[in-house]
């Protein structure tokens, strides 16, 4: 997934390129315990900052370091993860289901900017006047998303309101801490809280989720007989189950492809978070919305299911092989940006092991990379004012990433929100040249296009005492594309029928005067060819777009037919023509009055409707 992406712009003599690695303050809000939360309209896609995230976690600070460990940790999480938590039924409504089109959405197959269904502005990465799609006909957005167990190195063609089927393609509600195991309970006895909380509780594949159901997570032994998800889903996406590998056993277990381990590691780290009673007192009652939940290194708890007390937890596991995973596939962008997506939009809370994933082992210890030889030993004690937030220098952005301009041409660059200086180097000197090597925090420094060529620039720095870069690709060149003419492509389709982009000539204008007709290097947008209607086809090259009007019809009577009731027609009347013609005068006298009289009827009951 892709943070906000400004197109690149053609840079005229002397403009100004700002490194902004600030991001606005969010507003924290207190909902009445367990009232289903209404979805907003608007939408604020952007990613929080080091200092937002470090506010969030801040009631740790003044905390004891043995209350910042261990299962004392635990305790002390879960006031902050509750506190203005907004809550959603999994039971009684759809806004889950429309929640994914935002928070598992495919941000690279459905980018923010082709949503139809709302306003996206890009100077400030938010949506608004938002609507959300349905389940009929009628329905409105329908985004590519993110789906669980598919393997997203091929085509995944998973949409939010999509297949809901267990079938190849469907997608289900996937409870990642599977619901049986601690809160099943259904209806208004599961108004909100875990059962339907959006931190767990992710678009998934439905028949992977299917033969998951509450099976424990755990390495699965292969060389043991074991049953797969589906032969499709073990030789194309690699979920599996069968017997743990890690603690043996003929307790069933399932293991998710590797790209998903980490995710779903972090979410059952989140609910032992959120839903716990290591306190010994809570505010709100142990129940189906609040249950008491651990977790497990065994299977012993595999197959129970039923609901939580304060004096009966459940659990769920394999713990060493969660503990694993949570190494094996780190923290990535898409995740991130799911966590922050639903903190500012959706449930005011945050998933701390996301955040800080090492904090997992603070609590639970560490296990080898195949979740044997664990140790329960809390490594270290969390500090939320210093510790290393995943991926943080991904924040450091830049208004352009790829600026394209003239031999002469100058234009300035500054870096904001650094802890100190910043250092600025260039790959190639003899196409462009800087006027300073180091700048203070908003110091400007010039950049100014010496010859044809390609380079990169780059801006080091370190924010909140991480290390941040950041690298600007430079194009000098006469030929800047300044608009892009289209023509000869094809505008009529019909409904499901191939897109297709055969005869379509894209010719390059540039700044100089001069065209080219381009044959290959421009992106082509895909149009939804499962719904009728136009909609709009974009070309991207050199970061200029051009677009056109695509018409999406459903397809009418094929002309074989049309001329099979044309034929048809014909012959009837042939018939009656020689049945008139070879029937006596008194029974053609009939047949006329007959027709007459039927003549009569019908233009008096065509004027009474009249």
């Amino acid at each position: 997934m892709k943070r906000k992406i400004i197109p690149a712009v053609s840079i005229g003599a002397l403009s100004l390129l700002s490194i902004s690695l600030c991001f606005k303050n969010n507003d924290f809000k207190v909902v009445e315990a367990y009232s289903i939360a209404n979805l907003p309209t608007t939408i604020d896609l952007n990613d929080n900052t080091a200092e937002q995230i470090r506010n969030y976690y801040s009631g740790l600070n003044s905390l004891s370091e043995s209350e910042r460990q261990g299962t004392n940790l635990l305790k002390n999480l879960k006031p902050i993860l509750a506190n203005g938590q907004k809550y959603y039924s999994y039971d009684s409504n759809t806004k889950i289901w429309q929640m994914y089109e935002i928070t598992d959405r495919d941000w690279e197959k459905s980018p923010a900017s082709s949503t139809e269904y709302g306003t996206y502005n890009s100077g400030t990465n938010t949506i608004t006047n938002y609507q959300y799609g349905t389940s009929n006909s009628d329905r409105k957005n329908n985004p590519y998303i993110h789906a669980l167990y598919n393997n997203r190195n091929i085509d995944n063609m998973a949409q939010a309101w999509g297949n809901h089927e267990q079938d190849g393609w469907g997608i289900n509600q996937e409870h990642i801490w599977a619901k049986s195991h601690g809160f099943d309970t259904k209806g208004s006895d599961s108004s909100g809280g875990a059962r339907g909380d959006p931190m767990h509780l992710w678009a998934g594949n439905g028949w992977a989720n299917h033969e998951h159901s509450n099976y424990f997570f755990a390495f699965v032994d292969k060389d043991k007989t074991y049953s797969d998800a589906g032969t499709k889903y073990q030789t194309a996406y690699g979920n599996l189950t069968g017997y743990s590998k890690t603690v043996g056993g003929n307790e069933t277990v399932f293991e998710p492809q590797d790209s998903d381990k980490g995710d779903i590691a972090r979410s059952i780290f989140y609910m032992a978070a959120r839903y716990n009673y290591y306190s010994g007192s809570d505010s709100a009652p142990i129940d189906g919305n609040n249950p008491n939940l651990v977790l497990l290194n065994n299977l012993s708890e595999n197959s129970r299911t039923g609901t939580s007390s304060a004096t009966n937890p459940f659990g769920m596991g394999l713990l060493s092989d969660l503990l694993a995973w949570n190494r094996l596939d780190p923290v990535d962008e898409y995740e991130i940006h799911r966590n922050n997506l639903l903190y500012n939009n959706y449930t005011n809370n945050r998933n701390p092991f996301i955040d800080f994933p090492e904090w997992a082992e603070f609590i639970w210890g560490t296990a080898d990379e195949d979740g044997k030889n664990y140790d329960a030993t809390p490594t270290g004690v969390a500090k939320p004012s210093t510790d290393s937030i995943s991926k943080i220098n991904e924040s450091f952005d830049v208004s352009v990433n790829h600026i394209t301009f003239s031999i002469g041409d100058t234009f300035k660059v500054s870096g904001d929100c650094a802890d100190a200086d910043i250092t600025w180097s260039v790959d190639d000197p003899t196409i462009v040249s800087l006027s300073k090597n180091t700048s203070s925090n908003k110091e400007e420094i010039t950049v100014t296009a010496l010859a044809n060529g390609v380079t990169a620039i780059h801006a080091s720095a370190t924010q909140d005492g991480n290390p941040v870069n950041k690298t600007i690709n430079v194009k000098v060149t006469d030929l800047i594309v300044t608009s892009l003419s289209l023509s000869g492509m094809k505008t009529g389709f019909k409904v499901d029928e191939e897109f297709t982009t055969e005869g379509l000539v894209v010719i390059a204008n540039y700044k100089n005067g001069t065209s080219e007709t381009i044959t290959s290097g421009y992106t082509v947008s895909k149009p939804n060819m499962s719904i009728a209607g136009e909609q709009e086809v974009i070309i991207t090259y050199e970061d200029v777009t051009a677009s056109y009007k695509i018409n999406i019809v459903k397809p009418g009577l094929p002309p074989y037919l049309i001329y099979i009731a044309i034929g048809g027609g014909v012959v009837l009347l042939i018939v009656i023509i020689v049945i008139f013609a070879n029937s006596s005068k008194k029974t053609r006298k009939k047949m006329i009055s007959a027709a007459k009289k039927g003549a009569k009827a019908y233009k008096k009951s065509n004027s009474k409707k009249r």
